[in-house]
């Protein structure tokens, strides 16, 4: 206590300049500080941000993975036009996956890839068998087959690489 009685005198002996400067002095470092917490605040609100857009992107494609596995299913219904039907709408979410999957990569990086250039390749392929199977008017069961595989390992992908619908980062 008497420390601090001390420096209270010795601060009222200062010139009146110095007393400003002084106090211009601690003004400036609470400022500093004040700035230090708002920055620190604002970033963690960035990451929230970036974590959830992130998040909602994987869901996204994870649903459109979901949703072409089931489409595909579908092919062994009796009496389903799998060729106008079936292949167009699981087109379509193959594209989008697609879509999403390079959206994802190329904002959070390769470590959140979930379809490698093989899996669109394999799955591509599949889709040509099928196109080529129609076109020629000969059977279906080579592309059903690529196609099924195809399918399975969508499914490990969706297994391996969500955990309760969010997507982690692979290695």
């Amino acid at each position: 206590m008497e420390n601090v009685k001390a420096g209270l005198r010795g601060f009222s002996a200062l010139s009146a300049r110095k007393k400003a400067i002084v106090l211009a002095g601690c003004a400036l470092v609470l400022a500093l500080i004040i700035a230090l917490c708002i920055s620190i605040n604002m970033r963690s609100n960035i990451q929230k941000e970036y974590t959830a857009a992130r998040n909602q992107a994987g869901e996204a494609l994870y649903s459109n993975l979901y949703i072409l596995m089931q489409t595909f299913d579908m092919t062994g219904v009796p009496n389903t036009d799998v060729q106008n039907a079936i292949l167009p709408q699981m087109r379509d979410y193959f594209i989008a996956s697609v879509t999403l999957n390079n959206l994802i990569t190329q904002t959070y990086g390769p470590r959140y890839t979930v379809l490698t250039e093989e899996d669109v390749n394999n799955l591509t392929a599949a889709f040509t068998s099928y196109e080529t199977a129609y076109r020629n008017n000969t059977p279906t069961d080579l592309a059903q087959s690529n196609m099924r595989a195809c399918m399975e390992r969508v499914k490990e992908l969706l297994n391996s690489r969500y955990s309760h619908g969010v997507l982690r980062a692979g290695r």
